[in-house]
């Protein structure tokens, strides 16, 4: 087997490149998005999250890490991904506005303190500010990540706190996305459980 592959040689060095390029006030806004997302579960509150698109997947890992890491040492914390019954999702999508698609949910399921965690490549679509305004309506503070070249304007809100990255590619953005929520996942599993 060879050992010498100079295109993933390069991949992992330009995978490197960005990690460590990263916007210099990210790190502080991951630890403020952390401890906000652990002292809200502290409160008997839960986290909600939606992932657009490609970054469905993303949000189905977030929440999986809350329910099942460390299942042996800790207890699952209360975490729902929308985007986890596939089959649901394609029913809603046939008799709502695409839009709307995660409002009905979060209008039903958030509660006052819960958190939104949205990931999505282009954060002015239409979907996502009738998502964020959904939270909103509901008392839910929302935890956007996304590209910083997109921005909506309806994240000036105080409810909402933005991960933002310089990064538009989107294979890019996932490598980074998944990054930033397995910190997120740390942060949280420390400020509740200490270190195991």
């Amino acid at each position: 087997m060879s050992t010498d592959n100079p295109f993933i040689t390069e991949r992992i060095a330009a995978a490197m490149q960005t990690l460590g390029s990263l916007p210099p006030e990210l790190p502080a806004a991951m630890v403020d998005a952390g401890v906000h997302i652990a002292n809200q579960l502290e409160q008997s509150r839960k986290v909600i999250a939606v992932g657009i698109d490609s970054f469905a997947p993303l949000s189905q890992m977030f929440c999986n890490n809350l329910m099942y890491r460390d299942a042996e040492l800790r207890p699952a914390l209360p975490a729902l991904s929308l985007n986890s019954d596939a089959s649901g999702i394609a029913m809603a999508a046939a008799h709502e506005n695409a839009n709307e698609l995660y409002s009905r949910p979060l209008k039903t399921m958030g509660r006052n303190g819960d958190v939104l965690l949205l990931l999505s490549h282009d954060l002015n679509s239409a979907i996502v500010a009738t998502t964020l305004a959904a939270a909103e309506a509901s008392g839910m503070t929302a935890i956007v990540i996304g590209s910083n070249n997109k921005v909506s304007n309806t994240q000036d809100s105080t409810q909402t706190l933005s991960l933002l990255l310089e990064e538009t590619d989107t294979t890019r953005m996932h490598e980074i996305t998944l990054f930033i929520l397995n910190c997120l996942n740390d942060i949280i599993d420390e400020k509740l459980f200490g270190s195991h």
